[in-house]
């Protein structure tokens, strides 16, 4: 244990590292697995939630679920009062519409921050954390809500967890008030109440056909079970990538340990020989190295076990943010698993890498397992061909070429690396890109965009006839503001579809774009609906209900039906991948709008869109004015801010590790090749030169492992990434930026490469010539 104590630390950190990973990885995939699962059973989520634009047809829908409708386990009937957002005293609603509601509900419940229920006395408030932490409101901080003509001032009294209306994907934000306190806003005449019907069932699909076919003409949206877990996505995403990670440094882990062990023994070669000469039996030999790593491994395990604890639940804390967990700790006797797996797994590694030895005799041990003859010819590349090659240029490349087998495990571990550095920026940059905007129905070719138009005093716009008067008011607001603009909004409905000739009913989200900009968005198939009788469905309808474009359904429009044919399908994220958009000609005024999406702004201009929008929040603050890219990072949870701040960390960790792995390997070759560097030295090599080759080589290996994770890195985003944010209803190509992810980041790698190296190879000069006499 006393010698080679460099090689025995780093190799005491690598089986702590091994440790902490596995158990904390193994740990976090367990519960991150879990996760939606848990949190849905955990709040009570139904199996089937109605949403009613008004209570107008509470009798009529009750009745029928009491009586009528198949395979109801049970329901429950609650109600949320919508508030407009210059109706509270919040400067960022984080593009959501926002509700009242109370904390008696037995379905959908709210938890605090630990996961625990909570009661509120009158005049309290509880927000979910996208509004506090937008707002940076703090426990105590007042809130002012306006609905209909009533007005409270609300004390903040916790941050709430909100299974059903928590994540971002949602559009809607649920402020939890005390019950009599809601029943004294329920009151007013003006209040705009929306109906919430929980309901369990025990076939979903045969319920919700039964109740499309009574088309009650106030149900705005069916939302599942299914629907509700697939809305976390976006929050998976980075629990999925940390798991990645520690799956992957688990690997790197492995793999060094090997090479590790392998170049130790062999290091100890004539010493070996020396003990099988002097008679000491190889079991006995066997047990020496087993004893020295059983110290090793346990003593690594035991603490990275320990660590694993508090490691596991900071890898997944950002998670936890928005979803109730169960906690890592609870599954203790996975970290005692884990590490029992290390120390046995690896203590049998050791035990068949010790094997080799009674393969070898003694005379061949003491000459350092060589016989002395090589019958194969030694590859590499030929002096004479390469003249004008600097000295260590050639040294360090011929000693790659020559030997590959020894570098092996090292451009893995590389590879590795390199590919995990490029999936969370892959991801990143493809929630930067224009292609994501677009999938969020956002012109990215557009000024600046508006979250919502309402003046104080207005109601909330109900019709396209409105919305349309209200943009008409803000172009010519911006007129007098010396800018030529046009906007365009996105209204939402919630229309009645059957196909044509059967009785098949389904309550669909519709887009339609109103005014200037019409054209913008893209079709995986066929062409935009342009004509008054057309319209394009998602890809997810279309396969679901085995529609083809050419076919024909039948919207119900202004109480009558009205015949449509399919032009196109596309895939989106509104609704989840599973809406309409409308042509532009047909009016829908008489139709009730749901609410509208973002309204954009085209001008001629020479700034950003960050910039304009800070612009206009000085010149016009009675609007807020936004970047494309800030909808649609608060509209999937905050992730790009999320994976922004884990770059740099998950950087120096993987740079940290690598530079330790570097630094252990060279070490060890510098450690086999002192004969070598001895008979250099004899010669008349300088130390600066004997380093460059030992960089050079090591540098060969880093850029030929770069090279060689190009196609695997593709591959990754294919059918890892891919596959992802094609789960929340949209198929995208994975964005990625050749110098960033091929040169920037990998770059910083290489640098530490390139510095471990240095380190290790600074001890050459205590290398004295005598040990060429090592040399066989």
């Amino acid at each position: 244990m006393k010698r080679r104590k460099s090689v025995n630390v780093i190799l005491f950190l690598f089986m702590f590292l091994a440790s902490v990973f596995l158990a904390s990885s193994i740990n976090n995939i367990l519960v991150v697995s879990s996760a939606v699962d848990y949190y849905m059973d955990y709040a009570n989520i139904p199996d089937v939630n109605l949403v009613t634009f008004s209570i107008s047809e509470k009798g009529k829908i009750s009745a029928w679920l009491d009586q009528e409708a198949p395979d109801v386990e049970d329901y429950d009937y609650n109600t949320l009062i919508s508030i407009l957002d210059k109706d509270i005293s919040i400067t960022d609603p984080s593009g959501n519409t926002m509700y009242l509601g109370t904390t008696d509900a037995s379905y959908c419940k709210v938890f605090d921050e630990n996961g625990d229920p909570f009661t509120l006395n009158p005049g309290q408030i509880a927000l979910p954390r996208s509004l506090t932490e937008h707002n940076n409101l703090k426990t105590g901080d007042s809130v002012r809500v306006k609905a209909g003509d009533t007005e409270r001032t609300f004390s903040l009294a916790c941050i709430a967890k909100d299974a059903a209306f928590g994540s971002d994907m949602v559009g809607m934000k649920r402020l939890i008030i005390n019950p009599e306190d809601y029943r004294e806003i329920s009151g007013d005449e003006k209040a705009e109440i929306f109906g919430l019907y929980y309901v369990n069932t025990s076939d979903e699909e045969a319920f919700t056909k039964e109740m499309n076919r009574q088309g009650f003409q106030t149900l705005a949206s069916t939302v599942t079970i299914d629907t509700y877990k697939m809305i976390y996505m976006f929050d998976m995403i980075l629990a999925g990538l940390l798991v990645t990670t520690g799956i992957c440094l688990i690997l790197i882990a492995l793999l060094v340990l090997r090479f590790t062990l392998v170049f130790t023994l062999e290091e100890d070669y004539r010493e070996i020989g020396i003990m099988k000469a002097i008679g000491i039996r190889n079991f006995g030999i066997q047990k020496i190295y087993l004893l020295k790593y059983l110290f090793l491994v346990v003593s690594g395990a035991v603490l990275g076990m320990a660590a694993s604890i508090p490691i596991g639940q900071a890898m997944i804390s950002s998670v936890s943010k928005n979803m109730i967990m169960e906690k890592s700790s609870a599954n203790l006797w996975v970290n005692i698993f884990s590490t029992a797996l290390i120390i046995t797994f690896v203590m049998l590694f050791c035990y068949f890498c010790t094997r080799r030895l009674r393969k070898i005799s003694a005379i061949a041990a003491i000459r350092g397992g060589n016989t002395g003859k090589r019958y194969k010819r030694r590859a590499g590349i030929r002096l004479y061909r390469r003249s004008m090659l600097p000295v260590p240029c050639f040294l360090g490349m011929n000693d790659m070429f020559s030997n590959v087998k020894r570098y092996i495990m090292l451009m893995i571990t590389f590879s590795i690396s390199f590919i995990l550095i490029t999936i969370p920026l892959n991801t990143l940059n493809t929630m930067r890109s224009d292609e994501m905007a677009l999938k969020f129905s956002l012109d990215p070719e557009s000024a600046v965009f508006i979250s919502r138009i309402e003046l104080d005093g207005d109601e909330r716009y109900s019709n396209s006839a409105d919305l349309t008067e209200g943009m008409e008011r803000v172009e010519r607001e911006l007129a007098e503001q010396g800018y030529n603009a046009t906007l365009t909004g996105v209204s939402i409905y919630f229309l009645w579809f059957e196909e044509a000739e059967e009785n098949e009913k389904q309550n669909i989200m519709v887009t339609q774009f109103l005014g200037a900009d019409k054209n913008c968005l893209t079709y995986q198939e066929g062409t935009a609906p342009e004509l008054e009788n057309e319209i394009a469905f998602s890809k997810n309808l279309m396969e679901k209900n085995h529609w083809e474009i050419g076919d024909y359904v039948d919207a119900k429009i202004g109480g009558q039906n009205k015949r449509m044919i399919i032009t196109g399908k596309f895939s989106d994220y509104m609704q989840i991948g599973s809406s309409a958009r409308m042509n532009p000609e047909i009016d829908l005024q008489g139709e009730t709008m749901f609410d509208y999406w973002c309204i954009q702004v085209d001008m001629e201009t020479d700034k950003t869109q960050k910039e304009l929008a800070e612009e206009l929040n000085q010149k016009l603050p009675e609007y807020e004015w936004v970047e494309a890219q800030e909808i649609v990072d608060k509209n999937v949870g905050g992730l790009q801010e999320s994976l922004e701040d884990l770059m740099l960390p998950m950087t120096g960790i993987l740079c940290g590790v690598i530079m330790l792995i570097t630094f252990l390997m060279e070490r060890l070759f510098i450690a086999r090749e002192k004969g070598e560097i001895a008979m250099m030295k004899s010669i008349g090599f300088k130390h600066s030169t004997i380093r460059l080759w030992q960089v050079i080589r090591i540098l060969c290996a880093a850029l030929a492992s770069m090279v060689a994770a190009i196609p695997l890195s593709l591959l990754s985003n294919h059918f890892v990434l891919k596959p992802v944010f094609a789960i929340m209803g949209a198929e995208l190509d994975i964005q990625v930026v050749p110098w960033m992810v091929y040169g920037l980041y990998p770059g910083i790698l290489i640098a530490g490469i390139t510095a471990a190296t240095v380190m290790a190879a600074w001890n050459i000069k205590k290398i004295h010539i005598h040990e060429m006499n090592n040399m066989e």
